[in-house]
C-alpha cells in the first residue's frame, strides 16, 4: 500500500475563488428534477433563495429559474453562462423553463462556480458567475438512454393528509431522454446530442371551512 501527500498547488497567477465540478460528478449525482443550475448549491458561499416568490399578481417581476444568492450578493447580481454566452432570463436572474428548470444534464461536460475576485473577461455581473461548458462528440460512437419516474403510489402520504383522512393527491412525473455522439471527420469533425423531456401532472388538495 503506497500512501502520499502532496500540498495543494498554489495559484500565483489569479485570485479568483471557484470551484469545478467535472461532467462525472454533473450525470451521476442524485438531482431532483435533473437541473444542472442546482449544483451551484453544494458549493461554499451559495444559498438558494426560498423566501422569494418567481412570480408576482401583476404577471411576473422575474423569471421561474432557481435563485441563488452567491457570496451574500442579489439572484439578480448573477451570471450564467452556457459555452461563453449569458443566458440570464428577462429580468436578470436565474434561466429556466416553465418548471423552474434548466434541463439537459447529460449534455453538461464542465460546470464551475465562481463566487469572488474573477478576471475581467467575466464582466456583466457584481455577484458570482455559474459557467457550463457542453460536451462534445469523440472518435468513439457513445450514447444513453434513460427514464426518472416519480408516482404518488410510490409516495408516503404527508401530515396533513393524514391529519385530515385526505386522499394523497395524484402525482406523475415522466423524466426521460438520451444523448448520442461521434465522429463525422475523425479528429477534426464531431457531432453530439442531446433530448430531455418531463411530463408532468401534479395536484394539490385543498382544505377550506364555510359556514353552515
Amino acid at each position: 500500500v503506497n500512501v502520499t501527500g502532496e500540498a495543494t498547488a498554489v495559484q500565483p497567477s489569479t485570485s479568483t475563488l471557484s470551484v469545478t465540478v467535472q461532467s462525472t460528478t454533473v450525470r451521476e449525482l442524485p438531482l431532483n428534477g435533473r437541473d444542472w443550475a442546482s449544483l451551484a448549491t453544494l458549493e461554499p458561499g451559495v444559498a438558494s433563495v426560498r423566501t422569494q416568490l418567481a412570480l408576482d399578481r401583476n404577471g411576473g417581476s422575474r423569471g421561474l429559474g432557481m435563485q441563488l444568492s452567491i457570496g451574500g450578493n442579489r439572484p439578480s447580481q448573477n451570471s450564467y453562462r452556457l459555452d461563453g454566452v449569458i443566458i440570464n432570463d428577462y429580468s436578470n436572474a436565474g434561466p429556466g423553463s416553465v418548471l423552474g428548470q434548466n434541463l439537459g444534464v447529460d449534455a453538461i461536460q464542465e460546470f464551475s462556480v465562481l463566487t469572488s475576485n474573477y478576471s475581467p473577461e467575466y464582466g456583466f455581473t457584481s455577484g458570482g458567475v455559474i459557467n457550463a461548458v457542453t460536451r462534445s462528440g469523440t472518435n468513439q460512437i457513445h450514447g444513453s438512454a434513460y427514464e426518472f419516474l416519480r408516482n404518488s403510489s410510490l409516495d408516503a402520504a404527508n401530515f396533513f393528509d393524514n391529519s385530515t383522512n385526505s386522499k394523497k393527491a395524484p402525482f406523475r412525473r415522466n423524466q426521460f431522454g438520451g444523448s448520442f455522439g461521434g465522429p463525422i471527420w475523425k479528429d477534426k469533425t464531431f457531432i453530439f446530442g442531446d433530448y430531455e423531456g418531463v411530463r408532468q401532472s401534479l395536484s394539490k388538495p385543498s382544505i377550506a371551512f364555510t359556514p353552515s
